[in-house]
């Protein structure tokens, strides 16, 4: 099953950057919407990209809940207006449980991911997520903070590699154990914000 959905999103992706016009390249990576706590399932959220100009769409799909694999694409407008498509796999393992000498969960996070535009970006990030998923009066409250660096590797007219610092935080929102709201932004080299609702499907 999970096997069959991340080939239909990579084949998704795919038929993305072929039919898309390539104007200008997107950021898949931010926001990461990555934690110790991940929910599992479908996730539909507005997103203003970086680098963008407007207001765009992203759907994620992670096969279990907390670390793992995760899977995204989407469509933005990039700085100049125009239409561009990102998309990524992200992967994190738990690296430390909280306990009562220690409150937070913190897992390590990488990935790699394509934005197509008039150039192509690669991006692979490297960092930590800390969080704390928490649960009183049947309201489950997962906030996080996810520190990472990110190698871009831009091709097309000229080519060239950079090297951005980034932190993201996001807080997780559930009544019930079957949705979350989720809210994402990113700070530092790169400047992102998300919201939406992640569902469980299975």
């Amino acid at each position: 099953m999970r096997k069959t959905i991340g080939s239909g999103l990579a084949a998704a992706m795919l038929f993305l950057v072929a039919f898309v016009p390539a104007q200008a390249q997107v950021s898949w990576d931010s926001p990461g919407l990555v934690s110790p706590s991940t929910p599992a399932g479908w996730g539909i959220y507005l997103v203003d990209p970086h680098p963008g100009s407007g207001i765009g769409i992203l759907t994620t799909f992670r096969g279990s809940p907390g670390t793992g694999l995760g899977y995204r694409i989407g469509l933005a407008e990039d700085r100049s207006g125009d239409l561009a498509v990102f998309g990524g796999v992200d992967v994190s393992g738990m690296l430390l449980r909280h306990s009562r000498d220690f409150p937070l969960d913190i897992a390590w996070l990488t990935g790699i991911g394509l934005g197509v535009g008039d150039r192509a970006r690669i991006s692979v990030p490297l960092g930590v997520s800390l969080g704390r998923a928490l649960e009183s009066d049947g309201v489950w409250f997962n906030p996080y903070m996810a520190p990472r660096v990110v190698l871009d590797a831009r091709f097309g007219s000229g080519s060239n590699l950079d090297l951005d610092l980034a932190v993201d935080l996001g807080v997780d929102i559930s009544f019930d154990p079957g949705w979350a709201v989720r809210f994402g932004g990113t700070l530092g080299d790169r400047s992102a914000l998300a919201i939406g609702l992640s569902f469980r499907v299975f």
